[in-house]
């Protein structure tokens, strides 16, 4: 028997997906739209006028290419027309002038500024109003009217839009990417004359009533004195409302293995249907109750994902929910594969960049691995027993959805929970009897003396939740951190996985060699990077606005330079400390020494036997790189020409690009994060003018060169 053909679903989802990432990786053609068109026209025509030729078993195989490439070719088509570039209205095409912008997500008011996502509609052009396209991070300085501001608000903004580009340290959170998944490519600063609300039909009617409901709801919970992070957790897990979370709380969570838990999923979304499948139980007496309930059910969980921000675990969850609501109003019993690969289909075809968001890579693989892996799991151990059964279910679906995430994990997080089995054990019956309180004080939230009961009740329990997470993260060796691994080691390690499952459950040898074979290439992926690491020496330049930072790196040793502004202040430098430690444990390095620049004296050997660097006044020697360091005038005393590799510009200095290429006549320059915006501006202009290689890092990210 065909093994795919319960399947076909699946099947078909894979060049669909595959068509998304080849437009990831190999951009979109100007002409793609008519050779698309044309090629998707051809198979049309192919499937429709020829069904006894193709369909005939001879000609199967033709049969299957013209379905797999029109899915290929739908997806990255698909894909090209949501990439906002393409777009002939993009926002990034004109960043300059009069734009009506319409608020996509709640704005949050910070002190005197408010953020909010926008997305900007039309721009001013020679006194007509024309068509915009394109989604940016306003910021918008306080004005009496700021308050008033909602989702679905327009306002008239006179300001210019800058793209957001990768200004990120190495191994740490990439903030643009992290936006450009979300179809966010632009921000702008609005002074408070520069941006005014105006009066126009609100945009996303639906979803402005979803919010609405859930500020009702969070009043509920502030009313009833639910506070501090007893509310930030009930937000969080009840509303997928987060802003209230601290940093603290948030590592907590994330260290023991609980972070889905502060993150509306899939888990959060199964128990709202459970409840509601409770509640509506009466309908399913008559096909035209089922129906009925069919579509309460449906308005009902989309209503929910709405109000919970439609994050890609919601979406996920919502339509992997949605098949087999209409299946059961029928009769009928969807395979759990296809209901998998029906809504990632679904949620790619409305934003096929979905595709490259941790959340949603993370909510498939947990629930796919679930799936596949569970039952395996389950099975080793069977009791009759109440209580051991369920507490072995609930460790044997822990564990499923840490195996298929853990490679991913590590690739995009580099820590892993030691814990995790022990914290699940706790964490999901009792965030399950949160939800069903939550719900309960939601529903009494206007009975004056049973809501102060059920709130009470509630901030209990989540103070519970929130006391034992903080015990399990404070206990020895709660995480594994520094752990980082490449794209390909990671992809290793999901074939290792699935080759090890493979010969567990079939038992062909086959299986068995491909678990050795990726084996033996992690090992050799492993050492190669460890002889590149040994002899390459690797210079950093790391984009710290508060104080210059620079590392160079040898073997497993490094030397740390400061620039010396706070030389006694430690706790201060901790923010450059943390990310140069992110660097260090990234390539291996074991051991560091940390030195502040000085500013005069004679040649300085750091530490010529540990990492060979030499510091003297405006000069740094790395190996036989050359380093020349401006933080003013050029002396005078350098009259004569002097080359060096490169030539760093920090604090300001008063010089222009072509004086200082006179002096150096360097092969690059890099402007440092400590200057001033205007003066880094100035410089890359007068750099492209004359056609030197500059770069700034707090525009393009860290510097980093391989000696």
């Amino acid at each position: 028997m065909n093994a795919w053909r319960p399947i076909p679903l699946l099947r078909l989802s894979m060049p669909f997906a595959a068509g998304i990432i080849a437009e990831e990786y190999i951009g979109s053609f100007p002409a793609y739209k008519i050779w698309l068109t044309v090629i998707l026209s051809v198979m049309i025509l192919l499937m429709q006028f020829l069904p006894k030729v193709i369909s005939n078993y001879r000609f199967r195989i033709i049969y299957g290419v013209i379905c797999n490439l029109f899915l290929l070719v739908a997806g990255y088509e698909i894909a090209c027309n949501h990439r906002p570039a393409n777009d002939p209205d993009y926002l990034g095409k004109c960043c300059d002038s009069l734009f009506i912008a319409a608020i996509a997500e709640p704005p949050a008011a910070n002190g005197k500024v408010t953020k909010a996502i926008v997305n900007v509609l039309f721009r001013s052009e020679n006194g007509c109003w024309k068509r915009t396209y394109g989604n940016a991070v306003c910021y918008l300085k306080f004005r009496q009217d700021s308050a008033s501001l909602h989702f679905g608000d327009h306002v008239l903004l006179c300001a210019v839009f800058t793209e957001i580009r990768d200004n990120s340290n190495p191994h740490s959170f990439n903030y643009s990417s992290y936006l450009a998944n979300k179809g966010i490519t632009h921000r702008v600063f609005a002074e408070s004359y520069c941006w005014k609300p105006i009066r126009l039909p609100p945009a996303g009617i639906i979803r402005k009533a979803a919010f609405e409901v859930r500020d009702r709801l969070l009043d509920i919970l502030r009313d009833n004195h639910v506070k501090g992070r007893e509310f930030a957790v009930a937000a969080a897990l009840l509303l997928g409302y987060v802003d209230d979370i601290d940093a603290e709380l948030r590592k907590d969570y994330a260290a023991t293995g609980a972070m889905h838990i502060l993150s509306v999923s899939g888990m959060h979304v199964g128990i709202i249907y459970i409840f509601l499948e409770f509640l509506l139980g009466f309908l399913n007496k008559n096909k035209l109750g089922r129906l009925l309930k069919a579509i309460l059910l449906l308005g009902f969980i989309w209503f929910y994902a709405m109000i919970t921000g439609l994050s890609p675990c919601v979406l996920r969850s919502a339509a992997m929910l949605s098949l087999p609501i209409i299946g059961k109003s029928f009769n009928r019993s969807p395979n759990m594969y296809n209901i998998i690969a029906a809504s990632v289909v679904f949620i790619l075809a409305m934003d096929p960049f979905l595709i490259r968001d941790v959340g949603f890579q993370l909510s498939y693989l947990a629930v796919t691995g679930i799936v596949v892996l569970y039952k395996p799991i389950y099975d080793i151990y069977i009791t009759s027993a109440w209580f051991p059964d369920k507490l072995w279910s609930i460790l044997a679906v822990s564990l499923a959805a840490q195996v298929a995430t853990l490679p991913i994990t590590l690739y995009t997080f580099h820590q892993f929970p030691n814990y995790f089995m022990v914290t699940n054990i706790f964490v999901v019956p009792l965030s399950s009897l949160i939800i069903y309180i939550g719900i309960l004080a939601f529903v009494t939230g206007t009975i004056p003396i049973l809501s102060a009961l059920v709130a009470k009740l509630l901030i209990f329990l989540i103070w519970s939740l929130n006391s034992i997470i903080h015990f399990i993260e404070q206990l020895p060796y709660s995480t594994i951190s520094g752990v980082y691994i490449s794209a390909p080691e990671m992809f290793m390690l999901y074939v290792i996985i699935a080759s090890a499952f493979l010969f567990l459950t079939i038992r062909r040898i086959t299986w068995l060699y491909l678990f050795l074979i990726a084996a033996i290439i992690l090992n050799l992926q492993v050492i190669d990077f460890r002889l590149h690491r040994l002899r390459t020496p690797r210079l950093t330049i790391f984009n710290s606005y508060r104080e210059a930072l620079y590392m160079f790196s040898h073997q497993r040793n490094a030397v740390l330079l400061y620039q010396g502004i706070a030389r006694d202040a430690r706790a201060s430098r901790q923010p450059e400390h943390e990310m140069a430690v992110v660097e260090l444990n990234a390539h291996g390095v074991r051991y560091r020494r940390e030195f502040t620049m000085q500013l005069a004296g004679r040649p300085v050997e750091l530490a010529k036997s540990f990492v060979p660097v030499i510091y003297f006044g405006n000069f740094i020697q790395f190996e036989r790189y050359r380093i020349a360091r401006l933080t003013c005038s050029i002396p005078k005393s350098l009259r004569r020409r002097i080359h060096v590799d490169l030539l760093i510009l920090s604090n300001n200095p008063k010089i222009c690009i072509s004086e200082a290429i006179k002096t150096f006549h360097p092969d690059q320059v890099i402007i440092d994060a400590t200057n001033s915006r205007y003066k880094t501006m100035q410089w890359l202009r007068e750099a492209a003018k004359i056609r030197v290689k500059c770069q700034a890092v707090a525009e393009n990210g860290a510097f980093q060169k391989e000696l």
